[in-house]
């Protein structure tokens, strides 16, 4: 999984991690441990989780810099483990799975 002199973010000493990125990670999956992780996660300024494929984004009722060009080169290309959750990852590999395996992706926005 990991590749040599590679520094992704879950091993990063410079990045503070949050509750989990994946919450298929936690130890129980219930509606309550759910809840408490976008919590923790959304009370440090981190929107953006996983589980499993799906993203879930909190909004943040502020302006927040998650969409700049750095964004774009960090997660252009970068499998989903490589970074931080974000809707950039979700959007690039929906758009490498319809172009190079030429299948059809759709979005549910709630």
């Amino acid at each position: 999984r990991c590749q040599t002199g590679a520094k992704y973010h879950w091993q990063s000493q410079n990045v503070k991690q949050s509750g989990v990125d994946d919450m298929v990670l936690l130890s129980k999956i219930t509606e309550d441990a759910i809840v408490e992780n976008l919590k923790k996660r959304y009370m440090d300024d981190y929107i953006f989780t996983y589980i499993g494929p799906v993203l879930i984004s909190v909004n943040p009722f502020k302006q927040m810099p998650y969409f700049t060009d750095r964004e774009i080169e960090l997660y252009q290309g970068a499998a989903q483990y490589e970074n931080p959750p974000h809707i950039y990852a979700l959007a690039d590999n929906m758009y490498r799975n319809m172009m190079i395996d030429g299948e059809n992706q759709c979005v549910i926005i709630r």
